[in-house]
C-alpha cells in the first residue's frame, strides 16, 4: 500500500512525517520505504480495512485522539427501474453485488489531483472512468470495475462459476482457459469478468464509451483467492478481497464512484441495482477486566478500558461490573475473540506502557541449554580454525542430490520429503544430507572467481530425516568444507597446502575443543569421497560423522576447479558423549621421559592400530604419542613402511628413571611385535 502524508491529512491531522512512521509501526504496519512524505507500507493479512486511505486515517485517529474528518457521502437509493437484472448463483462466494447504471459518459483524461493521487498510490493514470474507480478503491477499500455497458449481451448480470470450456481474455491481453474454481461474472450468456479479481477485455471501457455499468460488491475471500491462483496471478483488487472487504461499505463507495463520475465524466445515472444476498450480522465480543490485566499485567479500570476500544469506533456495551460486551463494526472483520480485544487494549494503551516483569514459575538463571553452549563452542573453535560460517538452505532438488552422488549409496542421504507446492524448482525437498549444500556454495565461489585462495567454509544446520507417519527427524549436523588452493605466483608469498590432513586437523581440533579428544578415525568407503582418502569419525564406539576428499566423479559433476575435503558430523550423536564440565589436573610436579621408535610395519596397517598397540602396553604413564615420520621406498622393503613415532612418559608421583622408561620400550616392541608384526629399524 502506497499513500502521501498529504492524503492523509485530508481526513486527520497526522504528526510529523518521523512519528507517522512511528505510528504505523505500533500499529503493526511495516514501513518498506519512506521519501518525502511518501510511504510504502506492508500490510498484514488480517487488516483488509488498512488497504485504503479512509482506513489509515481512522487508525492515525485512533491512536492519536485526533478527530476523523471522513467526507459526507449520501448513498442513493436503488431505482425502480426493471432494466436491469441482478442474480448470485451462490450467496457464500458473492454476498452482495451493487450496480448502477450511468449513460451521458464523456472518457478524458483525469484532472491532475486525481493523477497525481493514483500516482501516490502506485497506480497509473488510465482515463477518467477507470482511473476514478481506482481511486475510490485506495480511498474507500472497495475495488469498483467499470463495465461498457453497450457492450453486453444482455442486462442481466449473474454471478456464478466458470463452466468446463469456457474461457475470458482479460483486460492484460491473456487468454485464459476458466475452470469451476473460478467465479465468473457473467452478461447472462458469457463471463465479462473474473469476479474480483480482473475485467474481461470484451467489456472494457473504450474511448467511445458512452454508457458505463459501475460494478461494487463483496465477494468472498477464499474464492476471489481459489479464482487468482487458477489464473496464476492477482491485481490491487483481489489484494483487497483476500484479505476483506466491508460489505456495508458496498454502496457507499459505489455512490463516491458515481458522484465524481457525475463530476468529471458528465455521467447520468439511470438506475441502480443493490442486491444483498446474505447479511452480515455484527458480531458482540465479551472482554473481562481480570482477564485483560492478568495478561497485560496492568491495573486498568472499565471506564478506561471502555475509553481506549471506543477510540477505535467499536460500540462498547458495559454487561456487568467486571465484563464489557464489544460490537464490531464490519470492516473489523478479525475481531473474534477476547484475545483480539485484550490486543488492541493493550496497543493503544501504549506497549511502552506496559510493566516488564518476570514469568512466574521460572528458573530465571537456567541460561542457554547445554546443546546451545555447545554450539556456540563449535562455531567458536571452527571460527578461530580459519573457516567461514555460511548459512545455506534447508531445501534442494533431486538433481543436486544426484550430483553429490548420494542416491546410489543410501547410506548418506534417505528418501527424502517433498514439498507438495514448491515455490522454485530448485527447492522441492526437504535436504537428508548437508554436503549438496557445501558443493553448492564451493561452486559459487569457484564460479566467482576460479583463481581465489582455498575456501574453508562451515555450516551448523539440520537434516530432515523422514519418519513412517509423522514429522522428519530434524538432526543436527556440523559440516566443514575445504577446496585446495590456487598456486600463486608471488615470490614473497606461497600457496597454504591443502589436503586430507588439513581436513583432519581441524576436526580434531574441534573435537578437543569440545572435550572429544579421545575420538579415532578409521578408514572407510563412501561413495562420495575419493577412495582411499575417507575415514568415519568413531566416538566410545559410535560412528558419529564421516570425513574424506570428494571423489573426482563429484568434484566434475560440481565443476568444482580444485580438489574439495568435507566433513559431515552428526552433532546431536557428538553431544551425547560431551560435557561443558571442566575438568581439573594438577601441574605436573615431576619431569617427562622423551624417547623415540622407529619401526619397520608392513604399509596395510594403519597408525591407528599401532598407537592402539603401544597406548595398551605403556598403560597410564604414557602421556603423549605422535608419528612425526612416515616413508615408503628404497631401501624400506616393498609392502612395507618406516614409521617413527616420538614418546613422552610420566609419573605424576615420582620421577621416572632410564630403567623404567627402558621396561616400558621393552614392552610396546614387544607388543608390536605380536600384535602388528612390526620389528625395530636399524
Amino acid at each position: 500500500m502506497r499513500i502521501s502524508q498529504d492524503w492523509l491529512n485530508q481526513y486527520v491531522d497526522t504528526p510529523s512525517e518521523e512519528e507517522l512512521e512511528h505510528l504505523f509501526e505500533m500499529a503493526g504496519i511495516g514501513v518498506e520505504e519512506r521519501d518525502n512524505g511518501k510511504f510504502a507500507l506492508e500490510i498484514t493479512s488480517n487488516r483488509g480495512d488498512w488497504l485504503s486511505a479512509f482506513g489509515l486515517a481512522r487508525e492515525i485517529a485512533a491512536m492519536t485522539g485526533n478527530r476523523l474528518r471522513l467526507p459526507v457521502i449520501e448513498e442513493t437509493a436503488p431505482t425502480d427501474s426493471k432494466t436491469l437484472k441482478l442474480e448470485i448463483e451462490n450467496p457464500a462466494d458473492c454476498s452482495r453485488y451493487h450496480a448502477t447504471l450511468l449513460d451521458n459518459i464523456k472518457i478524458a483524461e483525469s484532472p491532475n489531483w486525481l493523477k497525481n493521487r493514483l500516482i501516490e498510490g502506485g497506480m497509473r493514470p488510465q482515463n477518467n472512468v477507470v482511473d476514478i474507480t481506482n481511486y475510490v478503491m485506495l480511498e474507500m477499500g472497495q475495488p469498483l470495475h467499470a463495465f461498457d455497458a453497450d457492450s453486453l449481451q444482455s442486462p442481466r448480470i449473474l454471478v456464478r462459476r466458470a463452466k468446463e470450456g469456457e474461457t475470458l481474455i482479460t483486460l492484460d491481453g491473456m487468454e485464459h482457459q476458466l475452470t469451476e474454481d473460478v467465479l465468473c461474472i457473467t452478461d447472462g450468456e458469457k463471463p465479462i469478468a473474473v469476479a474480483g479479481v480482473m475485467g474481461g477485455a470484451n467489456s472494457e471501457v473504450e474511448a467511445d464509451t458512452t454508457k458505463v455499468l459501475l460494478e461494487a460488491a463483496h465477494f468472498a475471500p477464499s474464492r476471489v483467492r481459489a479464482s487468482g491462483r487458477a489464473l496464476g496471478f492477482g491485481t490491487e483488487a483481489s489484494r483487497r478481497f483476500e484479505r476483506w472487504v466491508d460489505p456495508s461499505n458496498v454502496a457507499k463507495a459505489a455512490a463516491r464512484a458515481t458522484q465524481l463520475l457525475c463530476e468529471l465524466a458528465g455521467a447520468r445515472v439511470l438506475e441502480i441495482k443493490d442486491l444483498y444476498a446474505a447479511p452480515l450480522h455484527a458480531e458482540q465480543v465479551e472482554i473481562r477486566l481480570s482477564r485483560t490485566n492478568a495478561i497485560l499485567g496492568l491495573k486498568l479500570d472499565l471506564v478506561t478500558m471502555s475509553k481506549l476500544l471506543e477510540r477505535l469506533q467499536l460500540k462498547v456495551l458495559l454487561k456487568d461490573n467486571s465484563t464489557l460486551v464489544v460490537e464490531t463494526p464490519s470492516w473489523r472483520n478479525d475481531i473474534k475473540r477476547e484475545i483480539d480485544l485484550i490486543e488492541e487494549v493493550a496497543r493503544l494503551h501504549g506497549y511502552d506502557k506496559i510493566p516488564e516483569t518476570l514469568p512466574t514459575r521460572v528458573n530465571v538463571a537456567a541460561g542457554r541449554s547445554l546443546v546451545q553452549r555447545l554450539e556456540e563452542r563449535a562455531r567458536s573453535l571452527l571460527l578461530r580454525s580459519g573457516l567461514q560460517e555460511v548459512v545455506t538452505y534447508s531445501l534442494e532438488n533431486a538433481e543436486k542430490v544426484a550430483k553429490a552422488g548420494l542416491v546410489e549409496t543410501g547410506n548418506l542421504a534417505a528418501t527424502p520429503l517433498i514439498l507438495r507446492n514448491p515455490l522454485s524448482e530448485d527447492y522441492t525437498q526437504l535436504r537428508t544430507s548437508m554436503l549438496p549444500s557445501l558443493l553448492a556454495v564451493l561452486q559459487k565461489n569457484a564460479g566467482n572467481d576460479p583463481k581465489a585462495e582455498a575456501a574453508r567454509i562451515f555450516d551448523l544446520a539440520r537434516v530432515y530425516l523422514p519418519k513412517n507417519g509423522g514429522l522428519p527427524d530434524e538432526r543436527r549436523r556440523i559440516s566443514v568444507a575445504l577446496s585446495a588452493a590456487v598456486p600463486v605466483a608471488h615470490w614473497q608469498k606461497e600457496s597454504a597446502p591443502v589436503d586430507f590432513f588439513s581436513l583432519k586437523a581441524i576436526v580434531e581440533n574441534l573435537l578437543e575443543g569440545l572435550g572429544a579428544a579421545h575420538a579415532e578415525f578409521r578408514a572407510a568407503a563412501n561413495q562420495p569421497f575419493h577412495p582411499g582418502r575417507c575415514a568415519s569419525i568413531m566416538l566410545e564406539g559410535e560412528d558419529i560423522g564421516v570425513m574424506g576428499e570428494i571423489h573426482p566423479s563429484v568434484q566434475e559433476a560440481w565443476d568444482l576447479p580444485q580438489r574439495a575435503y568435507v566433513a559431515l558430523l552428526d552433532f546431536d550423536a557428538l553431544v551425547r558423549h560431551l560435557t561443558l564440565m571442566p575438568q581439573y589436573q594438577l601441574i605436573p610436579k615431576y619431569p617427562p621421559v622423551d624417547r623415540d621408535l622407529a619401526l619397520l610395519i608392513a604399509a596395510a596397517v594403519p597408525s591407528n592400530r599401532v598407537n592402539e598397540v603401544i597406548k595398551n602396553a605403556a598403560g597410564d604413564l604414557l602421556e603423549r604419542l605422535d608419528v612425526f615420520d612416515l616413508y615408503t621406498g628404497p631401501p624400506v622393503p616393498e609392502g612395507q613402511k618406516s614409521m617413527a613415532l616420538s614418546l613422552r612418559f610420566r609419573d605424576p608421583l615420582r620421577t621416572l628413571n632410564d630403567g623404567m622408561v627402558d621396561e616400558l620400550i621393552e614392552k610396546i616392541v614387544k607388543a608390536l611385535e605380536q600384535e602388528c608384526g612390526a620389528k625395530l629399524r636399524g
